[in-house]
This record gives structure tokens, C-alpha cells and sequence, in this order.
């Protein structure tokens, strides 16, 4: 009886790469959760390396490739950029995956290539790229929101322009060359 299970057989451990190939001709779907703290490269960007990033994966073909849809959501905190205090930041992103180098030929429109063996793919790198790139530039505070500055009454207001400064020895290099 070579083949048959008669209990589906276990899925792979966090940690360990992901057949992305065999998932997409199966069209699995994976579901992940990631502590926050474990992603070193978004550490510096966080006031807190708290949480859990949830990541659901659902595999399958477009034509010859395999591809997935892939959806991040995760709340992290964040250092407010006005204030530099701790901030709650909500993302929920989703990405069209394609496993193939970028560049090949006849890709799928749509979707973003991942290069590399698509046997060993690390959903929790990607995870982590996803959400790198879905921070925002300038995390702050909205209106309504407990900032620092805020509280205190404080408003940033724009520089204003320097009054000309009057140099009143100027001239008096060109008297001493004379």
C-alpha cells in the first residue's frame, strides 16, 4: 500500500523551508503564525518586538508556474516619528507570488517573481520582507491619538527663514589689500 495514508501526513514545522513546487501542483493552502521578535531585520524598526504576524499562503499554477497569493497581518508597535513613543500600527497586506527568476520568460501579469529553488522556499523571510515593505515611511500618530507631543501642546510648525546676517567687518579685507 504504497502511497495511501490513512491520517494526511504532518505539515512541516515553522522553521523549516516549504516545497512551494509540490504545494502549488497540490494547491495547498498553509497557514503560519511568526513571533514578531524572531524577525532581526524589523527589529530596529520597532519600539517593541511584540506579537505575532499571521501569514496564510494558498497555493497553485498559472500556466507552468507556481504561484500564491500570500496574506501578512500583524500589529506591531512602532516608534511614533513626532513624539518617539511607542505607537499600534495595523498591517494587513496581501501579494501575487510567482516562483520563478525574475526576468523569465512568459511570467504571469500580476505577480511578483521570487527567485531562488522554489523546493526551499523560507515563508517566514518572506513573511518579514512583506512586512518591511508594507511599513509606513513616517509612522506617527493620527489626529485623536495619545502622541507625546500632542499631549503636552506642542505643534511642530515649519522653519521659518534665518534674517540676513549683516557681517559689518566685511569690507575691511578689501580696505587692507589697498
Amino acid at each position: 500500500m504504497h502511497g495511501h495514508y490513512d491520517t494526511a501526513p504532518m505539515s512541516t514545522p515553522p522553521d523549516r523551508p516549504l516545497d512551494a513546487l509540490g504545494l502549488a501542483r497540490s494547491a495547498a493552502r498553509v497557514e503560519r503564525e511568526f513571533q514578531v521578535a524572531g524577525f532581526a531585520r524589523l527589529g530596529d524598526r520597532l519600539a517593541e518586538p511584540t506579537g505575532t504576524a499571521k501569514a496564510r499562503a494558498e497555493f497553485g499554477l498559472q500556466g507552468r508556474w507556481p504561484v500564491a497569493r500570500l496574506a501578512v497581518s500583524a500589529e506591531l508597535v512602532l516608534i511614533c516619528q513626532r513624539c518617539l513613543g511607542p505607537m499600534r500600527q495595523q498591517l494587513s497586506l496581501e501579494s501575487n507570488l510567482v516562483f520563478a527568476e525574475e526576468g523569465a520568460p512568459e511570467l504571469p501579469g500580476g505577480f511578483e517573481a521570487i527567485g531562488g529553488d522554489p523546493r526551499k522556499l523560507d515563508l517566514a523571510a518572506l513573511v518579514e520582507d512583506e512586512l518591511l515593505l508594507g511599513l509606513p515611511l513616517f509612522p506617527h500618530h493620527e489626529a485623536g491619538e495619545s502622541c507625546k507631543l500632542a499631549m503636552a501642546g506642542l505643534t511642530v510648525e515649519p522653519v521659518a527663514e534665518a534674517p540676513e546676517t549683516r557681517r559689518p567687518f566685511a569690507g575691511l579685507k578689501d580696505l587692507l589689500k589697498h
